[in-house]
C-alpha cells in the first residue's frame, strides 16, 4: 500500500511540475503592462441624468514615472458632449486621473470643465473594466427661457445660461489594442 501511495505521489508530481511551469510562463506572458491604445465604453450618471460614454485613449509620453494618456470621446446624455480628458497613471491597471473638458454640441451649445479619477483593471489580457468618478462644472447656453409674456412696448428678455456643478459616476469596459 505504501509503495502504491509513493508511486501515485511521484506520478502526480511528475504531471504537475511541467504544468506549473507552463502556467507560470502563461502568467508572465499575460502580464503585459505597457500602455496601449484603449477603447472605453461605459454607463453612468452625470448629476442625476443617465449618460453613455464612448472614448478612445492612447499613451503619448511619460513624466516623472506617470504615463500621459489623452482620452477623446462622446458623452450622450440630455445633450451630446465632445469630451477630452488628460489622464495620468502609473500602469495600465490601477488608479488614474486628470483634468477634463468638453463642448456641448447640441441645442445652443455650452461647455464643461473639471476633473476625473478612477480605477481600472483587466479581466483578460485585452479586456478590462473601469470605475470612475468626477466633478465638472457644466454650462448650457441659453437653456433657461423662463421669461414672462412680453408686455407691449417692452423688450424681450434673452434666455439665460444654465450652469451647475455636475458630479459623475461611471462604470464600463475597456479594450486594449
Amino acid at each position: 500500500m505504501r509503495t502504491l501511495k509513493m508511486s501515485l505521489l511521484k506520478a502526480t508530481l511528475a504531471t504537475l511540475l511541467p504544468l506549473t511551469g507552463s502556467l507560470a510562463a502563461a502568467q508572465t506572458m499575460a502580464a503585459d503592462t505597457r500602455e496601449r491604445p484603449t477603447v472605453w465604453a461605459g454607463l453612468g450618471l452625470e448629476t442625476i441624468v443617465p449618460v453613455v460614454q464612448v472614448s478612445v485613449s492612447a499613451p503619448v509620453g511619460q513624466v516623472s514615472g506617470l504615463t500621459i494618456m489623452p482620452r477623446m470621446g462622446v458623452d450622450a446624455t440630455v445633450a451630446a458632449i465632445l469630451s477630452a480628458d488628460l489622464l495620468f497613471s502609473r500602469a495600465d491597471t490601477g488608479w488614474y486621473g486628470g483634468p477634463s473638458a468638453g463642448l456641448v454640441v447640441t441645442g445652443k451649445g455650452g461647455w464643461r470643465a473639471g476633473a476625473v479619477a478612477g480605477y481600472r483593471s483587466r479581466t483578460r489580457p485585452d479586456l478590462g473594466f473601469f470605475v470612475e468618478g468626477g466633478v465638472r462644472y457644466t454650462v448650457l447656453r441659453e437653456a433657461i427661457d423662463s421669461r414672462p409674456a412680453v408686455q407691449p412696448g417692452q423688450p424681450a428678455r434673452p434666455a439665460e445660461d444654465f450652469a451647475l456643478p455636475s458630479p459623475t459616476l461611471r462604470l464600463g469596459l475597456t479594450y486594449r489594442f
